[in-house]
């Protein structure tokens, strides 16, 4: 089925939101979804294996050792957005991933969006502190199921940034299948439908009258 770029980024934010998962968080994740289908990648379904087998959805521990953040574990939905955001608030600083990234696709878009948005480039560097990966807007996705082993992430700014703030619309292709599930998902946030509610048009306009 076709649907437009707003509407996979609605339905993912919903969804999560349905997952019990932070608000803004939730709206990263839309929007790095989104990005993904805008390059051609099956970012619905990524979306939708992810939370399929995080059957947990509780937060992930971090420690942090001055300017060094690890994990076991970076998971896009329990702690890869605050990790982003730390590693963007200074210089020098970098993650440690000494297990696995899980959906790695994902992540790599939360990553790209983020340089999008604030400029430079994300270097994700293997034990013996070789580059294995670059993500910034020019990334190029390909399919990738699973990250194992240590990793070391680091965010270096760029000198000159300019947001580009394109607009243009897109359409995506999606799996009927995968559409109707993260459709349920979103459904459970919806305000019941109340007599009081049909007459006073909730959901119509911008304010919740519910």
């Amino acid at each position: 089925m076709i649907v437009s770029e707003n509407e996979v980024y609605q339905i993912v934010k919903k969804s999560c939101v349905s997952e019990k998962i932070y608000e803004d968080w939730a709206d990263d994740i839309g929007k790095a979804i989104a990005f993904l289908q805008k390059n051609n990648m099956d970012g619905c379904e990524e979306f939708k294996n992810l939370i399929y087998v995080t059957v947990s959805k509780d937060y992930i521990t971090i420690k942090q050792e001055r300017n060094q953040l690890t994990v076991e574990d970076l998971n896009p939905i329990q702690n890869a957005i605050p990790i982003i955001d730390w590693l963007i608030s200074g210089q020098n600083k970098k993650n440690i991933v000494t297990n696995q990234i899980i959906s790695p696709l994902i992540f790599f878009s939360l990553l790209a969006k983020t340089s999008e948005n604030y400029g430079g480039t994300f270097k994700i560097s293997n034990e013996k502190k070789e580059i294995l990966y670059e993500i910034n807007t020019n990334f190029e996705f390909f399919k990738i199921d699973k990250l194992k082993g240590y990793f070391i992430i680091e965010w270096f700014k760029s000198k000159k940034f300019i947001n580009p703030n394109n607009a243009k619309k897109h359409l995506h292709s999606v799996k009927k299948e995968t559409w109707e599930y993260l459709s349920q998902k979103a459904y459970n946030t919806y305000v019941p439908e109340t007599t009081v509610s049909r007459n006073s048009g909730a959901g119509a306009g911008l304010l919740d009258n519910d």
